[in-house]
């Protein structure tokens, strides 16, 4: 492995008798080194090139750490590129390779375009630091979650960065970033929930919501869901796809068009592939009365009738636009008068009522498919504390005791038993009370004082 070094200074070059350029003896300017790297899988030359030193000394002693690393197999080097064009060549990557989901490659984009590529995107790769990262994130003014996000993209993009050996090190990772407190969710009273759907009777949506609010089913994959994975005899459906939006939409399985906007993808995490949830009665028939109205559409629109398959569709059997979906699920609550929810809520609501009916929690988890069953635990954190108590009393019970009487009493020497409630005293005949009294919680607050 070959290094050189050279100064750099105003002075006018100066060679010897052979035309080698010397270096000037002044005390001014700054001292470079160049190590030669061999060629790249390109089969062009690659050189690492650094200056900026105050003496012969510093340089040699940085060029000789690098010569080491590459002999140790440690050396990173970003092949000259700028943060902003190895982002757009790393989720291009990502996308050909198959790993990102529609939603999250739309994400990447957003981050990168708006964020990243604006405020770091001129800085060279190797030369990116946390300073730099925390001065980025700074100018995220959409609130806490979303500058962890914009955060969570650069540092899977230098992660990958790192094992390609472009940097020595992520410069995202140790970066303070704001807390977010997760929000409660408050889904419509199970009272609401029936008001909303007995008055949505009749609407041409009406069974889409009543299945999200019955399964807790993402909007895009109830959009999504196809007459192929739903089994109504059986009562189940299998989630095997969800519609989302997109910037650049993919040619559909289906008809082969682009549906302005959107695209057919994956759920939205691995383990909510696949998955089996299971229909009550109630949305059965709900589910077989849609069909028929679906199956007259098809009869009404004739060959112009583009069938996809789906269980929820435009009247000519294309998907339905997401967007459009909302709007006309907070037209309904509107017009139901009830308070303003979103229709993502109706996903909440499932989970609340599950948890509430005592379901274990790793089952709601995998019912409404998160990633694991601590994101489950973390936004429904503050429905489980009533229902922990409701399991500990079901469990107590359980368990046959003999307890007797557990009354707690104090004998004064009148020889009365004094009721701990501050009641009246109840008169001991035979060594035991005329009654069982629990003392009241001021009360036992006090014994338990005076017994501690």
């Amino acid at each position: 492995m070959r290094g050189s070094l050279h100064k750099r200074c105003g002075c006018p070059v100066v060679r010897n008798a052979a035309g080698k350029r010397l270096a000037c003896k002044k005390d001014h300017g700054s001292w470079y080194y160049v190590v030669d790297l061999g060629r790249g899988s390109d089969g062009k030359r690659r050189q690492e090139k650094r200056g900026g030193f105050r003496t012969a000394a510093e340089a040699e002693l940085a060029m000789g750490d690098v010569i080491k690393a590459i002999g140790d197999g440690t050396h990173a080097h970003d092949n000259g590129m700028t943060l902003g064009a190895y982002l757009a060549e790393w989720v291009d990557m990502k996308v050909a390779m198959g790993k990102l989901r529609p939603t999250t490659e739309r994400s990447y984009r957003a981050h990168i375009r708006d964020h990243l590529t604006p405020q770091l995107g001129h800085l060279r790769l190797r030369d990116v630091r946390p300073l730099h990262v925390s001065a980025m994130l700074r100018t995220v003014t959409a609130g806490p979650v979303s500058v962890r996000r914009v955060h969570g993209t650069l540092r899977s993009a230098l992660a990958s960065a790192r094992r390609q050996q472009l940097v020595a090190f992520n410069a995202a990772e140790g970066v303070e970033l704001p807390e977010v407190e997760r929000d409660k969710v408050q889904p419509w009273e199970p009272a609401e929930l029936g008001q909303f759907l007995d008055s949505i009777t009749g609407d041409r949506l009406s069974a889409l919501f009543e299945l999200i609010a019955a399964t807790g089913m993402r909007r895009g994959e109830a959009c999504g869901l196809r007459w192929s994975d739903v089994d109504l005899e059986r009562g189940v459906i299998v989630v095997r796809q969800q519609l989302v939006q997109v910037d650049s939409p993919t040619p559909c399985p289906s008809c082969g068009e682009r549906h302005k906007g959107h695209s057919f993808g994956k759920p939205k995490t691995r383990s909510g592939e696949a998955r089996r949830v299971d229909l009550d009665g109630g949305v059965v028939g709900v589910l077989l009365a849609h069909r028929l109205t679906q199956d007259a559409e098809r009869l009404a629109w004739g060959a112009a009738y583009v069938d996809h398959g789906l269980v929820f569709a435009r009247e000519d059997g294309n998907p339905l636009a997401l967007d459009a979906v909302t709007k006309r699920f907070r037209e309904l609550a509107v017009a139901a008068g009830l308070r303003p929810v979103r229709l993502h809520d109706l996903r909440h609501g499932q989970a609340s009522m599950l948890l509430a009916a005592g379901v274990d929690i790793a089952l709601v988890s995998k019912r409404l498919g998160h990633s694991s069953v601590a994101i489950t635990a973390d936004t429904y954190s503050h429905l489980l504390e009533g229902v922990g108590r409701q399991l500990a009393e079901r469990a107590a019970a359980m368990v046959p005791r003999n307890r007797g009487d557990q009354s707690v009493t104090i004998r004064p020497d009148s020889g009365q038993k004094k009721d701990l409630r501050g009641g009246e005293s109840s008169q001991v005949r035979d060594g035991a009370p005329s009654g069982t009294r629990t003392p009241n919680p001021l009360v036992k607050s006090q014994l338990l004082c005076q017994l501690s």
